[in-house]
């Protein structure tokens, strides 16, 4: 029974992406030529701590075979759950150090990644930024080299917005960035998209069709498009196929 609604949602979702793709394909004709991509995909992997090193290297191997390095942005957990902070692990740190170096851009996340951790007052926030910044730099890291901050789950109060931006850091959320620039602010429209939450191996092929769709979208909206990852869900099933799909198709152009 349920191999057969697999089968049956496998079907149902192949004939909607066929007509998707034809309607696209027709759509961005244009003299006679398809649409060109111009700009390549950003790559933000949320969730970079010591828990996920073994996925973390998995995800490397991909993104090092199509050259996505210097498109790549680790958002590190300094201390995740309270119990990993990063200065104990100098494997780990060594790591990171050397993904610097080739190109990977290293930027914050959060300090422990408790619920909603910045979606506080300014105090907390500042609180938790300077002890972050403090592991950062004990880590021999820069933290006047962080210029992305992406909250946990999205959610950040006023008084942490205000902050970051002070501190001349842009903040990415779900469908936009806000940065702050000749104390003004400005919000600037985004495609930012996640496929790989433990995503099923039968869907790869599928999703990534989808993707490629939302991307050529994107860059005939303006719009820059993000890939979102979290280390062990895109370790999961067909997200890693995917992740190689897509990179392969979009590094193509």
């Amino acid at each position: 029974m349920k191999s057969n609604l697999k089968y049956l949602l496998f079907v149902i979702v192949l004939m909607f992406i066929m007509m998707l793709s034809f309607n696209f394909l027709n759509f961005y004709k244009s003299n006679g030529n398809t649409y060109s991509i111009k700009q390549k995909p950003i790559i933000l992997i949320h969730d970079v701590s010591p828990v996920y090193f073994n996925e973390l290297k998995e995800i490397v191997k991909i993104i090092d075979k199509y050259h996505y390095q210097n498109k790549t942005y680790l958002f590190l957990i300094v201390n995740h759950a309270n119990e990993h902070n990063l200065k104990n692990y100098p494997e780990f740190i060594a790591y990171l150090h050397k993904l610097e170096k080739e190109g990977y851009n290293v930027e914050f996340h959060a300090y422990n990644h408790i619920g909603d951790e910045f979606n506080c007052n300014k105090t907390v926030a500042e609180d938790k930024l300077n002890k972050s910044f403090r592991i950062l730099e004990e880590c021999e890291f820069n933290p006047k080299k962080i210029k992305y901050f992406i909250p946990p789950r999205y959610k950040l109060s006023e008084d942490a917005e205000k902050l970051f931006l002070e501190r001349n850091i842009t903040i990415i959320l779900e469908n936009k960035m806000i940065t702050g620039k000749d104390d003004r602010i400005y919000e600037v429209n985004i495609v930012n998209r996640e496929y790989t939450w433990y995503l099923p191996k039968y869907l790869s092929k599928i999703v990534g069709k989808i993707a490629l769709i939302d991307y050529k979208l994107s860059i005939k909206q303006n719009k820059q498009f993000f890939l979102t990852i979290h280390p062990k869900a895109v370790n999961y099933g067909g997200g890693l196929e995917f992740l190689d799909i897509f990179l392969n198709e979009t590094s193509k152009n």
